[in-house]
Parts: C-alpha cells; structure tokens; sequence
C-alpha cells in the first residue's frame, strides 16, 4: 500500500465517522445538522488552501463592470486578466460537493484561467445546501446566466464548471435552452459529477482501492445535503439522465483514478447519442480537479482549457 493510499483511506475513514454517521439528520434539520455542515465547510476550506511554492498569476480581481444595465442577480467573483487585452467571458460555476463555497485553491485556479485564456470571468455564488437544496443552485444559476447573456449580448461566452458544479451548470443550461435563451458558444468540465445515483463504476472501485481521497460514503452525503428527497435520478439533479440535446461542443477533462471518472465517460456516451459534440481528454494517476494543484499536469490541463476558451471565443467574434 502505497504513501498516498494511506493518506486517502485516512481521509476516508476521517469523513466516514464524522457527518457520514450524522446523514439521519438531514431529514429532520435543527441545531445538529448546522454545526455538522458548518464544520464539514471549515475542513474543506482548511484542505483545500494553497500549499507549497505558488506560481504567479497573471489575473486580477475585478469588480465588474461599472455601469451595467441592470445589477447581477447574485454576488458573484470576477477576474479579468491584468496584462494585454482580454476577449469575452468565461461563466465559471464552482463545485464544493453542493455544500461549499469556492475554495482558495478554486478561486487561484479561476484566476489562472482568466490570465491564460486571455478573458474576463464571471463565477456566480450560488446558494449552498443543505439551507437551499435543489433545485435552488440551478435557479441561481439560470438566472446569473441570462444577466450575463443579456448585459453581453455581443460577446462571447464559454461556460466551465468543475466537479458537482458540472451537474449544476448542465442542468441550468438545459433549461436555458428549453426556454429559448442564448447558449454559450463551448461548454468546458473538469472532473465532472453528473450522476448524483452514483450508478458509475468508478465510485465504487476507486473507493475500495483507495486511489482517493473522496468515498461513496461521502459522494452520497453530499448528495442527500443537496437533494432532501428529490430523486437522484431526476435529470435537474443528475443530467446525465436528460437531454442533452443541442448543447455546443464540450471538452471534458478527466483522470483515470477520480473517483467520478465514468461520469465523463458516460456523459461523453450521452452526448454523442444524441448527435452533440464532446471530446474527452483522460490523464492518468491525477487527483480530483487536479488543476488545483501547482503541478506540471495542472498547468498542462489549463493551457489545453485556455486553448479550447481562445478558439471558441475567436470563432464567435
């Protein structure tokens, strides 16, 4: 057993007996549950800071844009690049299991990705569970997205999430298309989870080998926090099971040893059955949304991301 699997058993094992034990009381809510989720968020923010020797990024914070026709529905994280001159945007929905609001690692990889793909970023806070469960986050979502639209009509848009954010962001923009409103020009998803009945192979097997940190066990938490009785195969809980139908192209980045891992394979499957378009590029041995991390992967993944940004931006304009 290697170094790595230890550490991901322990993190197992430390998640197990601490809120998994507590799931009996998302039902029943009240002082318990609250402490439960609160301490849950500050371990996830406290794991997932940046750590080591941090490679400078060329974005910056930006307030948005001073004059909009109307205020942005929900408070929101802007970056824009802070050198040359930046095309369109990227709508950026974050992950953090349904229940947690953008980490540090997160918020330094969103500003990474303004600054290599040249655009402005617009990353809505939508409203966490288990206080606002489903389909709450997807409302929030629409709605930042068609402020987006409609205060930028003439620029581009490319719409990325990462992890549980995929489900929501997918979800949103089938309704967005249901209704007739405008899509983004590309779709871009790293690590993405989409199929909240954990029906993927790889859910169980890389919870028995340990080749991460994050179990079944704490997948279907994280699940039943954000679910609170819808079923989780109801497409605006797990797309996977809707139609994906006339979505714009989607690249999806993936690792063999995620434990959602074959939620991009069958997602790519999904879209491909319905005549869509999706490239799914695969990495080997990388973590969960590895592109959090400093390493040579993560800067491999984001430029090949920043690639997909520019083109789809520059085909648009």
């Amino acid at each position: 057993m290697t170094a790595q699997t230890i550490k991901n058993r322990f993190f197992q094992w430390a998640f197990d007996r601490g809120i998994a034990r507590e799931v009996h009381l998302v039902e029943g809510g009240g002082e318990r549950l609250r402490r439960s989720v609160e301490r849950l968020r500050r371990a996830y923010l406290r794991h997932d800071r940046p750590v080591g020797p941090l490679a400078r990024v060329e974005a910056e914070a930006w307030s948005g844009p001073p004059s909009p026709p109307s205020p942005a529905p929900i408070a929101a994280t802007w970056f824009r690049p802070s050198k040359g001159e930046d095309r369109g945007f990227v709508f950026y929905v974050h992950g953090g299991s349904f229940v947690c609001e953008k980490s540090p690692r997160v918020t330094r990889m969103i500003a990474k990705l303004a600054a290599a793909a040249g655009a402005r970023v617009f990353s809505p806070d939508y409203r966490l569970a288990p206080e606002h469960p489903c389909p709450a986050a997807i409302e929030d979502v629409v709605a930042a997205w068609d402020w987006l639209a409609a205060t930028y009509p003439d620029e581009p848009l490319i719409a990325v999430a990462e992890s549980s954010g995929a489900a929501i962001l997918l979800a949103a923009l089938c309704q967005v298309r249901d209704q007739g409103g405008r899509l983004p020009e590309g779709v871009l998803l790293f690590s993405p989870w989409v199929d909240l009945s954990l029906q993927s192979w790889s859910v169980t097997a890389a919870s028995l080998a340990g080749s991460t940190p994050y179990s079944m066990a704490s997948l279907g938490v994280m699940s039943r926090l954000y679910l609170q009785g819808r079923p989780a195969t109801h497409p605006v809980a797990s797309p996977i099971f809707g139609d994906l139908s006339g979505l714009p192209p989607i690249l999806v980045h993936a690792s063999q040893t995620d434990i959602v891992f074959d939620d991009a394979k069958r997602l790519a499957d999904a879209v491909e059955a319905t005549g869509g378009e999706l490239t799914l590029r695969v990495w080997r041995g990388q973590t969960h949304v590895w592109e959090r991390t400093e390493s040579v992967e993560a800067r491999q993944s984001l430029e090949l991301a920043a690639a997909f940004i520019e083109a789809h931006v520059s085909a648009a304009a």
